[in-house]
């Protein structure tokens, strides 16, 4: 009966046409801020978690030759603790990222760039004002500081 209801309700739903998000990659190594975004067409509706499944999975070729790059392509590794690479929150305005897999960090520079284009990339849907974004551990990322909640609270 379960299985009938849920037929019904996806053979009524509409079909929703692909919504066009950005995808903030690097594009130089030397300056952590600079992202430029392109453009992806989402299949489904979940289009924060469809953005960053296209940051982790990186530029095209094309985009690639402009000088683009992601700092978390091949770089999430091990064994997820959640099923899949992340998981994505969003409450009030924050996006809660928690990677499930193990991130390698490329150096300060490099994780500086990873972390402006997760924000960058998140906090371009209006519903999200502030990014949070949590190792494996439940840390914030690339924080080694003895608390390593400077994500969270904004200090150090």
């Amino acid at each position: 009966m379960k299985e009938l209801m849920m037929a019904a309700v996806l053979a009524l739903s509409p079909v929703s046409t692909p919504t066009t998000v950005k995808v903030y990659f690097s594009a130089d190594q030397e300056i952590p801020g600079k992202v430029v975004a392109v453009e992806r067409k989402a299949p489904h509706g979940g289009v924060a978690r469809f953005a960053v499944e296209q940051l982790i999975k990186g530029p095209t070729q094309a985009e690639k030759r402009r000088g683009l790059h992601s700092e978390l392509t091949g770089r999430i590794r091990g064994r997820s603790d959640c099923g899949a690479d992340f998981q994505l929150k969003i409450r009030s305005g924050t996006a809660t990222l928690r990677f499930c897999r193990t991130v390698w960090g490329s150096g300060v520079g490099g994780d500086a760039r990873a972390l402006h284009s997760i924000d960058a990339t998140l906090r371009q849907f209006p519903s999200i004002k502030k990014v949070i974004t949590l190792a494996k551990d439940g840390r914030c990322l690339f924080d080694e500081t003895d608390a390593g909640t400077s994500c969270i609270t904004g200090h150090e």
